[in-house]
């Protein structure tokens, strides 16, 4: 069966297929085989991985070009300015892009996209966890250059 795989991977990263992708579909395809409810006959196996494997790929990649799609129409579009998006936290802006870029991306999409923490998470494939103690740090990194510039809690 590690052959079948192998062999089917080839097959995919020769039509093109990133090697991450390719191993995601083989592994879906066999589990998909091992949930079969009736026996494949050992001879057409070979056959059924291979046609699984490419339909596979092919619906992951018609869902993955629509997903990008909704995303496009859902996120890059005008919106309404934030309360941010005034001169008056310029100075702000400033300095969060200052930080290095996991804090500017974690302070930008919870602060100035309203993206919530479990929100976050899943964009960026972290835990829940992880996005609360690395915005906090990234709070407390934020704070710590307002400081140095002068600015405290009172005079934000």
């Amino acid at each position: 069966m590690i052959d079948f795989a192998k062999d089917v991977i080839a097959y995919l990263m020769a039509s093109g297929v990133p090697k991450e992708q390719a191993e995601d579909v083989v592994q879906d395809i066999f589990v998909k085989l091992l949930e079969m409810p009736v026996a494949i006959p050992g001879e057409k196996i070979r056959a059924f991985l291979y046609r699984s494997a490419i339909r596979r790929y092919i619906d992951k990649y018609r869902r993955d070009k629509r997903y990008m799609e909704i995303l496009r129409q859902e996120f890059f579009k005008p919106h309404e300015l934030s309360p941010f998006e005034t001169d008056q936290y310029d100075f702000l802006l400033e300095e969060v892009e200052k930080l290095p870029q996991q804090d500017a991306l974690l302070l930008e999409l919870f602060y100035f996209q309203g993206f919530t923490i479990r929100e976050i998470a899943e964009l960026l494939s972290y835990s829940v966890s992880k996005v609360k103690v690395s915005l906090h740090r990234s709070r407390q990194k934020l704070k710590q250059a307002l400081k140095q510039k002068g600015y405290d809690d009172g005079n934000i």
